[in-house]
């Protein structure tokens, strides 16, 4: 942070019992050259912010939720591995391009529906589109809002699907018993990614974090908190 003090040239210093004037942040930053303002700015920006596709962060900054605390820090960001994403992103070009191949199909069939109007099918075609944009709309939010958070101080899990449903679980680290996963597949072991089980204690729900990424490295981390949580209350 700047200096808000400097001293007068020497020419007209101040007495030795008057203050030194005050200079605004702006004034400052009015002196500096652009090269060390934007090193300024650049530490004032998250050093490990969480992208739009990100799906794995650990200690990540910029992430903050309705009831969190104070104190309470966050360790892991996590979503369903990305490339989890591929099924319907692909089938969902193959619906974009289809239409590409009705002058083929006309060829055969020059008016297959022949009580509509020509122009009905440009309506026809619009309402197709909206239909895809539609499909690829659900799936992208359902797994970007589809998240899973690991604090210092509990794991929440967050589960949003089609719109219409919301389900929001979390339980304190101190209530995690174990945690494990399974990473079954040749893809899932070639990309990395799980399930990871959180069991809690009581009649609590167990968590599930589905396809997560680095499942191996997700469990060693909940563990170490575990092991900490448990030193820290015996």
């Amino acid at each position: 942070m700047p200096d808000i003090f400097i001293a007068e040239p020497k020419e007209t210093a101040a007495a030795p019992n008057e203050p030194m004037p005050l200079i605004s942040e702006d004034e400052t930053n009015a002196n500096k050259t652009p090269a060390s303002l934007i090193d300024d700015r650049e530490l004032e920006s998250p050093q490990n912010p969480v992208h739009l596709f990100s799906a794995f962060k650990k200690d990540p900054d910029g992430i903050d939720f309705q009831d969190k605390e104070s104190d309470e820090k966050i360790i892991l960001f996590i979503r369903r591995s990305f490339i989890t994403n591929v099924r319907w992103i692909f089938f969902g070009s193959l619906l974009v391009i289809l239409p590409l191949f009705l002058p083929i199909l006309l060829r055969f069939f020059p008016n297959p529906l022949p009580f509509l109007p020509v122009r009905f099918y440009f309506f026809i075609s619009a309402f197709y589109y909206l239909v895809v944009a539609t499909y690829w709309y659900i799936n992208f939010i359902s797994w970007y809002f589809n998240i899973s958070l690991v604090t210092d101080k509990r794991v929440i899990d967050i589960n949003f699907s089609n719109l219409v449903y919301k389900d929001v679980a979390a339980t304190k680290m101190n209530l995690v018993q174990d945690v494990s996963f399974a990473q079954i597949g040749a893809i899932r072991t070639f990309f990395d990614y799980g399930d990871v089980l959180v069991q809690t204690a009581g009649t609590l729900d167990n968590l599930i974090f589905e396809s997560a990424p680095q499942p191996e490295n997700i469990v060693h981390i909940v563990e170490d908190l575990i092991g900490k949580r448990n030193e820290l209350f015996g």
